[in-house]
């Protein structure tokens, strides 16, 4: 069976695992970049609001420095 598993299998990048903050149950798996704003998920477990959101802000406009965008007067 080489399926998935030959010579030409598509190589995904590994999804990050999001867990409960408390519980730490397997809330969900996503991409690097999936959360583009903020993400909220209550655990079905222990009822806790779970808040996500991205590391860095994505710029409004690709290629656009953050620090020029805020030193404009």
């Amino acid at each position: 069976m080489r399926g998935l598993y030959g010579r030409n299998a598509i190589r995904l990048s590994p999804m990050k695992e999001i867990r409960c903050g408390s519980c730490r149950k397997l809330l969900a798996k996503a991409d690097k970049n999936a959360v583009t704003g903020k993400l909220e998920i209550k655990c079905p477990r222990c009822g806790t609001l779970n808040s996500l959101r991205p590391l860095e802000p994505i710029p409004e406009r690709p290629g656009y420095p953050v620090h020029e965008r805020r030193n404009k007067g």
